[in-house]
């Protein structure tokens, strides 16, 4: 799974916490583990596997596999852990608008790509900006993915004047 379809898996997970802000993220992750097939039972073996009928690449099509489970896992635990931090970030960014304003979708969306900013080493900001106008494109309407894009213009300029310490 490519790494822009896992951060559609977890813009569905941080986009669900909002809603569900006193449930736990492993109850969250019990309920999506369900409908999406990343249970134990599931193997990449079995995956790669070349199936036949219907049903079966239905079935592979809602299927996770464990290495993209764990990545969407930790990148969806880390936004949700860190909220308030990235709340903190994206705030001062929004000019002339207040974070409560925005919809959740768009809020989803950018705590995603600042925690990517801020703590995943291997995603260029650049990228992690790119790939959340994409997610805007794709979740948002109107003139989000330019808003979402002048936003995280703004946080990266932030973080790399003023370095992790923000």
């Amino acid at each position: 799974m490519s790494r822009k379809t896992a951060r559609k898996h977890i813009l569905n997970i941080v986009f669900q916490a909002e809603f569900d802000v006193d449930v736990e993220i492993e109850q969250i992750m019990a309920v999506y583990d369900e409908e999406f097939k990343t249970t134990e039972g599931v193997t990449d073996e079995k995956l790669d596997t070349e199936e036949k009928d219907i049903e079966s690449k239905a079935d592979k099509l809602r299927t996770i596999k464990k290495n993209d489970r764990k990545f969407i896992i930790s990148e969806a635990k880390g936004v949700i852990e860190n909220k308030r931090k990235l709340d903190d970030i994206i705030e001062p960014a929004l000019e002339k608008w207040e974070i409560d304003r925005l919809s959740k979708v768009d809020l989803s969306i950018l705590r995603i790509a600042v925690y990517e900013i801020l703590f995943a080493e291997d995603i260029p900001n650049a990228v992690a900006a790119n790939e959340a106008v994409q997610l805007a494109k794709l979740f948002s309407g109107g003139n989000a993915p330019k808003f979402i894009n002048g936003v995280l213009g703004k946080v990266i300029k932030q973080v790399e004047n003023e370095g992790q310490n923000i």
